[in-house]
């Protein structure tokens, strides 16, 4: 909640630093202190590289260096939409309702979504890039034939701008009695993913984070190797843990299996 209110505290006074970091910040959210580097990343190499060749090493590098040194802690800490996600489990205890866990075959199945959507994000930025290199007119005419998905791939489903921006303000607009907007058509299509992530990380913990966002998926590449971990105090579990193990497992919102992993955080789920 903290990180919350500091990446999203320009009403306060606080300028917007030239700091991209790995969370869900989109750039449309009014009181942004920090960029979504994610977002950065997919604009620079889908730009053309002879106008602005250093920006996308940039966001290359900032990626490593905080993923070297906190590995996927930003997604669990920081990001506006897993803050969103824990709010929902939060209402869910208050009215004592419990969220479903997969089944581990589905769920291993599902954890494959992120580096897929990760990986089509990123080959279709990077031929853009490529194709710009080759030949700026060419670039363009690419650029044009994949319409809405040219520059940013990624952010076309993103459902941090719906949540963040345009659900609040369609809400005040129709609440104070005005007229429903005409919107885009990417709007219904942010709309729907927005209305997925509601029913999903109701029915299971985390669920946008644990399958769908590629970010998570960029980030955990760097878990195994990461100063920052997540240490299982061994000599702390008992024999009644070890036959409780099922409870153990439980615990953790990302599903993963505490018991078997003696640095639970360098998992690549």
């Amino acid at each position: 909640m903290a990180c919350f209110i500091l990446f999203n505290a320009a009403f306060l006074g606080i300028p917007l630093l030239p700091l991209p970091l790995p969370v869900l910040e989109c750039f449309v959210m009014p009181n942004k202190t920090v960029l979504c580097n994610i977002g950065i990343l997919q604009r620079n190499l889908s730009f053309d590289w002879e106008v602005s060749p250093a920006f996308p090493l940039a966001s290359i590098a900032l990626f490593i260096i905080i993923g070297a040194v906190l590995g996927r802690a930003m997604c669990g800490w920081a990001c506006p939409l897993g803050f969103f996600q824990d709010i929902l489990a939060s209402v869910l205890r208050f009215f004592k309702r419990q969220q479903k866990e997969l089944s581990p075959k589905l769920h291993y199945m599902l954890t494959s979504v992120k580096y897929m959507i990760l990986f089509v994000t990123l080959a279709i930025v990077v031929s853009v890039g490529a194709t710009y290199v080759v030949s700026r007119l060419l670039g363009r005419k690419y650029v044009f034939s994949l319409g809405i998905c040219g520059r940013a791939p990624y952010c076309l489903i993103c459902p941090v701008p719906v949540l963040f921006v345009t659900v609040p303000s369609l809400a005040s607009t129709l609440f104070l009695g005005g007229p429903f907007p005409q919107l885009p058509f990417t709007f219904y299509i942010g709309f729907f993913v927005f209305i997925f992530l509601l029913v999903s990380s109701l029915i299971t913990k985390r669920f946008w984070c644990r399958y769908v966002c590629p970010l998570g998926a960029l980030m955990s590449l760097f878990n195994k190797f990461s100063l920052f971990h997540i240490k299982k105090k061994s000599e702390n579990c008992t024999a009644f843990c070890r036959g409780h193990q099922r409870q153990c497992n439980e615990t953790c919102p990302m599903g993963i299996k505490v018991s078997r992993n003696e640095e639970p955080s360098s998992s690549p789920e």
